[in-house]
């Protein structure tokens, strides 16, 4: 008799038929055997946070930052898949010679088991996560629509070019997971970077009709002074 016919017959055996079922329903749950990107994390540095924590529409990344200056990096993701996303993870990576983090705040969507520590020698956020653990019906992040997950508060400490990464936990623990499926495989989750300049504020760039203004300008001051002495 065949092990699923003993599983159907026996009564003492629907334990194991449940345990079964269990163990080939999980082993099917996680995307790892689908290809291609099925959930993207990006990271924009802004001034000041966005004030809602979903958007069809990325902030505007901020361009420069001075030294000394605060600001924020805002974590935003995003699915394909239509039951949306349960849970963010991802480690992040900086500089610490030219900023440190002073805050992390998770989003009211991802405020179920956050975690995140923070270590300013080693340039890292170590395993940055928080989890919506409500229904798939809410279908968070499911695109074109983005989830902000996290804000990192962040202060310029030294003048350079800054980039900031994010990259899988390494943690089993710690995945990107979608709403009812389970956890993503690091290869299904595109991990975003940013890249801006941490730089005092430069003397503007003066151009062609700049320059050709100001000299019109300084002539005709300098006729109005000739004719002024010539009187």
């Amino acid at each position: 008799m065949s092990l699923m016919g003993s599983i159907r017959r026996c009564a003492r055996c629907w334990g194991m038929g449940a345990a079964l079922g269990v163990v080939v329903a999980a082993s099917s749950l996680p995307a790892s055997a689908r290809a291609g990107t099925i959930a993207s994390i990006e990271l924009i540095p802004v001034g000041s946070a966005s004030p809602d924590d979903t958007a069809s529409a990325l902030p505007t990344a901020l361009a420069v930052v001075e030294p000394g200056a605060t600001f924020a990096v805002e974590v935003w993701a995003q699915t394909i898949d239509s039951p949306g996303l349960s849970s963010v993870s991802a480690t992040l990576s900086f500089d610490p010679s030219i900023a440190e983090v002073t805050g992390i705040t998770h989003t009211a969507l991802f405020s179920e088991l956050p975690t995140g520590t923070p270590d300013n020698v080693a340039g890292l956020v170590v395993g940055l996560s928080g989890s919506h653990l409500s229904t798939c019906a809410d279908q968070v992040g499911v695109s074109p629509s983005w989830a902000r997950v996290a804000i990192i508060d962040m202060q310029a400490i030294a003048s350079g070019s800054l980039v900031i990464a994010s990259a899988d936990t390494g943690m089993l623990a710690l995945g990107t997971a979608i709403c009812g499926i389970g956890d993503l495989s690091p290869a299904n989750v595109s991990y975003g970077l940013t890249t801006f300049p941490v730089t005092s504020d430069a003397i503007p760039a003066i151009s062609e009709w700049g320059v050709a203004l100001m000299g019109l300008l300084l002539l005709t001051a300098g006729t109005l002074a000739i004719t002024r002495a010539n009187r």
